[in-house]
């Protein structure tokens, strides 16, 4: 069993080199085998639940192999990016893209799924550039002047990330002789608070909130709102999901003598970054830059759950991370459903679509409500857990900011979505003659299909809400030291 645990990792880099050939099956081909590579992770997922799963490479033992780690958290993030990447290239097949992004969102999904996996900061670090070169590609595809200026703060900004990476890997292992997660904890563990290494733990903090956009936010509006609906699906989902899922392994097993100094810094963060993803989403109406400032503010929300490093307010984190990841992609998707089907959208002007897309109006509006988080919908759950650690662990201000964020973010999607779908019908942007309406119908269908399915997704997170957090609490973060060491 613990082999199958490297199939999430070495598929979409199998996938991703044949897909360069250009063989016309590619996205029958990545999809199929795609879908294979989900159902193998969902087993390891069910099997985690009563023992993690530990893969040594070359069947060298921890600290001195390498490692790859599958728990419950793990494996559910590894699972939700597969089904994104899954639907994405849906979409890109259906549409008759051309194959040149396929390769690269796979490479993509590759490094993704290996910093989800990898039991070791190095490695970390490797995952994190095959996933970064690959996006760095992503987001010139067009050729586009506008798409070259958003790319240097993108690259700019990502390559000091990874510069500051490095340099705290290096001094990591000069002062602790390993790179291992569950040997750094040990000997951190062992040390104790030491007031000048703390310089390390926040190198480790600047780079994987540059990551996810914790603060350092400038390079991401400027960035995904260049790319294509699809491409930006991927991005929003995946990439800054990442730097979120390292802080979260990192400050549980390697820092945890460090959690009382990181605890106050993480909150100031996540409270400014939920500030500023209100004033973004409040003045901005262009759809991908609100999208974008909405990405922020949910960033904020999942740091301020981190901030408390308590078991109620990671397990919230988690589970408000995987919905978020499905409901972003979504939004993208849809965005370019509607500007595919009805022409470009002027949001300064009501547009009445909701005469023309009924399902699809419900779908977009159970998406506002799920990024707001209310009853009933995949965010519930994990928000709700969030206000409840940030209320047992900071003072009631900040969860009052957190609250306001959330109303003000979903008000912003209201009126996105009354602005689309109501007042009178805006003949010029659907105006099509039968032969374009029977042409962009037949699509419409099965992409719709398709958001449905994740759209029930969302609902199981809510649903199964308590078993979820059940099992994620018993995962024990301070187990993962002996189950890495002793291997399982």
């Amino acid at each position: 069993m613990s082999n199958l645990l490297i199939v999430p990792v070495l598929i979409p880099i199998l996938l991703g080199v044949f897909t360069y050939l250009k063989d016309k099956r590619i996205y029958t081909i990545a999809i199929a085998i795609l879908f294979i590579s989900l159902i193998t992770t969902i087993v390891l997922a069910y099997s985690s639940i009563e023992k993690p799963i530990i893969l040594s490479l070359g069947g060298y033992s921890a600290p001195y192999g390498i490692q790859l780690y599958g728990d419950l958290m793990s494996l559910l993030f590894v699972i939700v990016s597969i089904v994104v990447v899954i639907v994405v290239l849906y979409f890109q097949y259906i549409n008759q893209l051309k194959d040149l992004t396929v390769p690269f969102i796979l490479f993509i999904l590759a490094g993704v799924n290996g910093s989800f996996l990898t039991a070791d900061i190095f490695n970390l670090f490797v995952m994190f550039e095959v996933m970064l070169l690959s996006s760095f590609i992503l987001i010139v595809v067009g050729k586009k002047k506008y798409q070259f200026k958003a790319s240097i703060t993108y690259v700019v900004l990502n390559l000091i990330g990874s510069w500051v990476f490095l340099i705290g890997i290096g001094i990591l292992y000069r002062v602790y002789g390993t790179l291992n997660f569950a040997h750094l904890g040990m000997r951190m563990e062992e040390a104790g608070f030491i007031p000048e290494h703390a310089v390390i733990v926040l190198l480790f903090v600047v780079v994987f909130s540059l990551k996810s956009a914790l603060f350092v936010f400038i390079w991401l509006p400027r960035s995904y709102s260049v790319l294509s609906y699809e491409i930006g699906a991927v991005f929003a989902a995946l990439l800054t999901k990442v730097g979120v899922y390292a802080m979260i392994r990192t400050t549980t097993v390697i820092f945890v003598p460090y959690q009382s100094m990181l605890s106050p810094i993480i909150l100031y963060m996540a409270t400014a970054t939920v500030i500023i993803g209100m004033l973004g989403v409040i003045k901005y109406k262009e759809i991908k830059l609100m999208f974008c400032y909405q990405i922020i503010l949910s960033i904020g929300i999942i740091y301020y759950g981190i901030s408390t490093f308590s078991q109620k307010g990671i397990d919230g984190a988690v589970m408000y991370t995987l919905n978020d990841m499905l409901v972003k992609s979504c939004l993208f998707l849809l965005a370019g459903l509607i500007v595919k089907r009805f022409g470009l959208i002027n949001m300064k002007y009501k547009q009445g679509l909701f005469y023309h897309a009924k399902v699809t109006a419900m779908i977009v509006l159970f998406f506002v409500f799920a990024i707001g988080g209310m009853p009933f919908t995949g965010g519930f759950p994990g928000k709700l857990l969030i206000l409840q650690a940030g209320m047992d662990a900071h003072p009631l201000g900040y969860a009052i900011v957190m609250v306001i964020g959330t109303f003000v973010g979903m008000f912003a999607m209201i009126r996105m979505f009354i602005t689309l779908f109501f007042g009178e019908e805006n003949r010029s942007c659907v105006q099509l003659n039968d032969a374009q309406r029977h042409e962009l119908n037949k699509p419409y269908g099965k992409k719709l299909t398709v958001i449905g399915v994740v759209l029930v997704i969302t609902c199981m997170i809510s649903i199964f809400a308590t078993p979820l957090q059940q099992h994620l609490s018993a995962i024990h973060y301070e187990r993962y030291i002996e189950n890495v060491m002793m291997g399982g």
